[in-house]
């Protein structure tokens, strides 16, 4: 009972989260900017932890939230190409300082959460090792890997050439590591989110303009074939690359068109997710440490009371990394503005 009243919690305030603050506006001038996306990020970084709750302290609700997390991660993945394409389509020139501008933003949080994850290994009497100091999350590796492949392409392909070689480059990295190994790897369909970021960011004016006529009949349909798509999945995702790769990738990007179309004319954001989003990052690296750290300090939690405190952990965890992190880069972000001047 207590379990299942705090799972519609979870679930009422993660509706809140898109509901609250909430605007129509016909307008379109808000659509995939830095509020409205970085009140997703917030929404899908709670999603993606519930998922990933250790099945001793899973449940249904639990279990139906978290089957659309992938979604999540394939939305982190566009908004990253989104946000890359932007930045140099705006400065051209700033691909030369590439990875001197990302690197440390990426791997400094990289190295602090696993400081904590050592510290939380050691107090709950488990073996530490120096290596894991210089560990770096699958996820990341994935998205080094997206990076590299957009900086190889803008570096030193013709412009006309670039979004399309990174869209087919992107597309042949997930295809081939599913073909070479399909068993127990992740992120493959995922990973096409940077090819539905680098497209978005093309096609930006044509999908807001596309939008404007028959908004209400697009988003219906868009809601229809994702959930056709979704049930589609559930009947098949076992069957091997058509159900576990193809079906998984086309319902992420009806899932993902509904929230884009829904997105052209109602604008998301509050403290609340705009604060969850400047930290999603965080949260996505941090939340296993969360889940190890009360496992050893709380055992025998019911299912609903873990995954709260689990949650309130991973956020606060995430917020004294989000500062540390600020305070080291700060002198160095300092540094590149100077030279932007």
């Amino acid at each position: 009972m207590i379990t299942n009243l705090i799972m519609v919690g979870i679930a009422l305030f993660l509706a809140g989260l898109l509901l609250v603050g909430s605007k129509y506006r016909p307008d379109g001038a808000h659509f995939f900017d830095r509020e409205n996306t970085g009140a997703m990020r917030g929404f899908w970084c709670l999603i993606v932890v519930l998922v990933h709750v250790p099945a001793a302290y899973q449940n249904g609700l639990q279990d139906m939230l978290g089957s659309f997390a992938y979604v999540g991660v394939t939305f982190f993945f566009m908004t990253s190409a989104y946000g890359l394409r932007l930045a140099a389509v705006k400065r051209p020139e700033s691909i030369r300082h590439f990875w001197r501008n990302r690197f440390p933003k990426l791997l400094v949080p990289c190295v602090l959460t696993n400081i904590i994850r050592m510290m939380v290994y050691a107090l709950g009497g488990r073996g530490v090792s120096l290596g894991m100091l210089i560990r770096i999350n699958g996820w990341v590796q994935w998205l080094l890997v997206c990076y590299f492949i957009f900086w190889l392409c803008y570096r030193f392909l013709p412009e006309a050439w670039r979004d399309w070689a990174v869209c087919g480059l992107v597309a042949a990295f997930s295809l081939g590591v599913y073909l070479l190994k399909p068993q127990g790897t992740t992120w493959c369909p995922e990973v096409l989110g940077f090819v539905w970021g680098i497209l978005l960011s093309r096609g930006k004016g044509r999908f807001t303009g596309w939008m404007g006529k028959g908004w209400l009949a697009k988003n219906a349909g868009l809601f229809l074939l994702s959930g056709l798509l979704g049930v589609g999945y559930l009947m098949g995702k076992g069957i091997p690359f058509w159900g576990d790769y193809v079906l998984k990738i086309l319902l992420g990007m009806a899932i993902l068109g509904f929230i884009l179309a829904l997105n052209t004319k109602i604008s998301i954001g509050s403290r609340v997710s705009r604060g969850l989003g400047a930290i999603s990052y965080e949260v996505y690296l941090l939340h296993d440490a969360a889940f190890l750290a009360l496992e050893s300090a709380a055992p025998g939690l019911n299912s609903g009371l873990f995954i709260f405190m689990s949650l309130l952990l991973t956020i606060a965890l995430s917020l004294v990394v989000q500062r540390a992190g600020a305070w080291i880069l700060d002198p160095f972000c300092k540094k590149q503005q100077k030279l932007k001047r």
